[in-house]
């Protein structure tokens, strides 16, 4: 079994601060497993937001998915806000159409066309990962893809009712299978109070991925890159929290966010069955990653905004009993992932300027996945495992029109010659750079005839200098890290 990898401490703290709302999470809880169980890609900036509050998608984002320091109130307010106070609007200068009391439309629609162009094609034996897979949708091409939907999305957002609001997401996917199904999702209900001179923004959260509830973008659902080819080959190695798929877990937790400021959330999340996912279109079901009853999350972090600037510290986790592929009977893997992050921002009226880091330490006891006995197995060699994951990205966005991304990203971990048998060193470490450039015409507002639609055009470069624990030869058959160095050049548009 291959777990994607991290440290263990901050979770009975989250559990203590979150007490108050055990009750009213386990509640929650129940909604989630009625409503969650999907195919994915990010979308957070859907129009029907800016239908519902008036502004154009500049007021939530710098350039989407980026959420402003309003975009992320709007987030914590539950999708429900239309205009007015702390958490409505932020103001006139940008605003399509006046709010108004009516009930917006309330989907939205994504389309994402991509072309691939991979340094070195995957021209290699059928029993390698380098090697076009059977059945390939269509897409026998080695270098070169062109795919003029690899994801349609139709999403609802927005205010259902009072202070219940919802961000729901179907996707469809076309690459080398085709899917459609339940994506990211999060059902949400707030309220406010002030106790003590504090003003507590609080709420409770159903969603289907841990850290999807999330309203920073350092976290891994909304984290930088926002878009990826389906083509392009990815490192082995990512840590449990980073590898959950929409139709994989379901969850439910509690959240308060105090004096504008300071923010603390715990939750937890179970599995869902293979029978659920196959229904919510997860297929083949994902069952390298099981959770055994149900697993603590906790998040804890602090936003101050002065002026035009914004600095969040903050810290995140998750704690998980993992049966390996779903083989019972063998006992299970304690997983805990630590996460650490930190998001500054400086935004004007013409420049925009975003700073995010995210580390994550994994720890894994492998009961289970190391025992010599469990069928299908040993899922690894050695009892103990960690993985570290670290993401460094930087953003620069002009006019609201252009933007520019810088990522640097690592993994590096315990060497498992099972765990990490698909390259000669059985290692994980990898290591590269992302570089991507945009065009977005409409974040200001669109056309006259459709003033919420809104299109972000580009090309993006990923250049690795490590690959699956090595530079050359990674696999023995003479494929090198930088053979895997992939160009995409994207059309996304939402309206």
């Amino acid at each position: 079994m291959v777990f994607k990898v991290a440290l263990a401490t901050a979770i009975r703290a989250g559990l203590e601060l979150a007490a108050p709302f055990r009750r009213a999470a386990s509640s929650a809880l129940i909604l989630a497993l009625v409503l969650f169980g999907g195919a994915t890609e990010r979308a957070e900036a859907i129009p029907a937001f800016a239908r519902q509050t008036g502004q154009t998608c500049s007021t939530c984002h710098t350039a989407f998915l980026q959420l402003t320091p309003f975009g992320r109130r709007f987030k914590l307010n539950g999708y429900i806000s239309r205009g007015g106070g702390l958490y409505g609007t932020s103001g006139s200068e940008n605003a399509l159409i006046p709010a108004t009391d009516a009930t917006p439309f309330p989907l939205s629609f994504m389309w994402q066309a991509t072309f691939t162009h991979l340094n070195r094609g995957l021209n290699e034996p059928a029993e390698s990962p380098y090697a076009v897979p059977s059945p390939n949708g269509g897409f026998t091409g080695q270098n070169n893809f062109t795919d003029l939907a690899q994801q349609m999305s139709i999403y609802y957002g927005g205010q259902i009712y009072g202070n219940l609001g919802a961000f729901i997401q179907l996707s469809y996917s076309n690459d080398y299978a085709r899917v459609f199904g339940l994506d990211n999702s999060d059902v949400r209900y707030t309220g406010q109070f002030n106790v003590w001179g504090a003003d507590v923004l609080w709420g409770l959260t159903a969603n289907n991925r841990p850290t999807m509830q999330d309203v920073w973008n350092t976290t891994p659902v909304w984290s930088y890159p926002f878009l990826t080819s389906a083509f392009g080959p990815s490192p082995a190695a990512a840590t449990m929290i980073e590898s959950f798929s929409p139709a994989q877990t379901v969850g439910a937790g509690a959240y308060v966010f105090v004096n504008n400021t300071y923010y603390a959330e715990v939750s937890a999340y179970g599995a869902v069955t293979p029978k659920v996912q196959t229904i919510l279109g997860e297929s083949p079901p994902s069952i390298g990653v099981t959770i055994d009853g149900a697993a603590p999350y906790y998040r804890i972090a602090a936003e101050p905004v002065w002026g035009e600037h914004s600095l969040m510290i903050g810290t995140y986790g998750m704690l998980a009993n993992v049966i390996p592929n779903r083989t019972f009977g063998f006992g299970t893997d304690k997983v805990f992932d630590a996460g650490f992050d930190s998001q500054y921002q400086w935004i004007s009226d013409f420049h925009a300027v975003t700073l995010r880091a995210n580390y994550i330490f994994e720890r894994q006891i492998l009961d289970a996945s190391s025992n010599p006995n469990i069928t299908g197995g040993p899922y690894a060699a050695n009892p103990t495992n960690y993985l570290r994951s670290l993401n460094l990205s930087a953003e620069y966005v002009y006019n609201h029109m252009y933007a520019f991304e810088l990522a640097y990203f690592q993994y590096t971990g315990s060497p498992d010659a099972i765990t990490y048998s698909n390259n000669l060193n059985f290692s994980p470490n990898s290591n590269g750079w992302i570089f991507d450039v945009s065009y977005l015409p409409f974040s200001r507002g669109g056309p006259s005839l459709w003033p919420w639609l809104n299109t972000r055009v580009g090309a993006t470069y990923t250049l690795f200098t490590k690959f699956d624990g090595g530079t050359t030869n990674i696999d023995g058959l003479g494929r090198n890290a930088n053979n895997n160095n992939t160009l995409m050049l994207y059309a996304w548009t939402m309206w």
